[in-house]
């Protein structure tokens, strides 16, 4: 790999564009060891999880899904941020990873300074899904994305998403008393309008999780009748009817406000979560700028494809490298081939700071070889490779999210 090219990308600064990121006090509370750092790393996705003290397990579930990029960044971050090697894990490093994390954590700055000094991610946008309308969060560090799941449950006021979000928990905030369906169609303009007042940089649907993400065209009337049945005797089709009509809703809303609107796409609801299941959104509502997460994996081509297709539509490579780095750097080839680079940005999607340093170190490390190998083949220039590197990291979410 030339250094240069990979000295200047190391050095760039960086806008992140989706992070679960913990806020201080929520790490503080749980008296913070390595298996939190692990656990905010993906680790537990795919490994057995330990008791809170029980290292030689530790060792044992690790050991047992080695080869994981998700450990592989993270063992990283560890040794880089604190200086202990974990991998290949022991019981001996494990422990004393623990405790420089926990003496780390007394700094109610030790986010930031992962973030800001060692990741040189300048800004981050952050959605909080565990407090989906709260203020807590730093504000210095963090734009935050609002998270529209909690609508497509508003047929019932004992309903909720998979995070336990209701929408009728916004009346009081708002002084409204839902009653009527206009209501609760006046309930989602006013947390709109507010979250746009307040700054929020973008609207999130992550209900691949919960529901297949196709979003079918469904009548007022139609979804009137679900919401005027208040939960009673309500069907499967009832639910998929009511939520196909408040993500149109919600869209036509996102069209008016110009709010970009990120989907998460593959990797959830396995049946269900093909970013092709949206193209009739991408074509129906071309004045809202679409971010598809994670390249669409496993529909990487997929994904790419409708870029190409809809130029109302961005890459998202949030996660991608540290699930699959050999369909990072397939995706981010066919991206400049085709000429996306400029609707293409990265998040680290991880819920630690030191899991994000990780996640950014392998990124800027597979599109480094990636423009690396592309102006040895003399398919790029030099310059040329560091401008589209520049544009992914920082610029096109900067352009994109209208942050100062």
């Amino acid at each position: 790999m030339s250094t240069k090219i990979y000295d200047e990308i190391v050095n760039m600064h960086v806008l992140d564009t989706h992070e679960h990121t913990y806020p201080h006090q929520i790490m503080i509370s749980k008296g913070p060891s390595i298996i939190d750092i692990l656990e905010g790393s993906y680790i537990f996705w795919i490994a057995k999880v330990p008791k809170k003290d029980d290292y030689e397990s530790l060792v044992k579930n690790i050991k047992e899904i080695s080869g994981s990029t998700f450990f592989k960044a993270c063992s990283i971050a560890i040794k880089d941020i604190y200086g202990v090697s974990i991998d290949p894990p022991t019981v001996k490093t494990l422990k004393e990873a623990s405790r420089l994390v926990y003496e780390a954590y007394r700094n109610q700055n030790w986010i930031k300074k992962i973030f800001r000094e060692k990741a040189l991610i300048d800004k981050a946008l952050l959605d909080p899904y565990w407090d989906v309308y709260g203020k807590n969060f730093d504000i210095e560090l963090f734009s935050p994305v609002f998270r529209t799941n909690m609508f497509l449950f508003g047929y019932s006021k004992e309903a909720k998403d998979r995070d336990g979000n209701n929408p009728y928990l916004l009346e009081k905030y708002f002084g409204l008393n839902v009653e009527t369906f206009d209501d609760y169609l006046e309930l989602i303009n006013k947390a709109l309008e507010d979250s746009k007042r307040r700054g929020y940089v973008a609207l999130k649907f992550s209900i691949a999780y919960e529901r297949s993400i196709l979003f079918e065209n469904v009548s007022r009337e139609e979804a009137k009748k679900v919401f005027d049945k208040r939960g009673f005797k309500i069907t499967s089709q009832d639910i998929k009817l009511f939520g196909d009509f408040i993500v149109h809703y919600i869209l036509d809303k996102a069209g008016e406000m110009e709010f970009p609107v990120q989907f998460h796409t593959g990797l959830a609801i396995i049946e269900g979560s093909n970013p092709m299941n949206l193209v009739n959104l991408l074509r129906k509502y071309h004045n809202v700028n679409f971010i598809f997460f994670h390249g669409g994996y496993p529909w990487i081509r997929e994904t790419i494809a409708l870029a190409f297709t809809f130029p109302n539509l961005y890459i998202d490579l949030c996660w991608l490298p540290i699930i699959s780095p050999s369909a990072c750097k397939t995706v981010l080839r066919e991206i400049i081939e085709l000429g996306l680079s400029s609707r293409t940005m990265w998040g680290g999607d991880c819920w630690v700071a030191e899991a994000t340093y990780g996640a950014l170190k392998f990124f800027k490390k597979f599109l480094s070889e990636v423009l690396q190998g592309m102006v040895k083949n003399k398919y790029l220039k030099n310059d040329e490779a560091l401008e589209i590197a520049q544009r992914i990291l920082m610029e096109n979410a900067l352009k994109l999210f209208n942050i100062n």
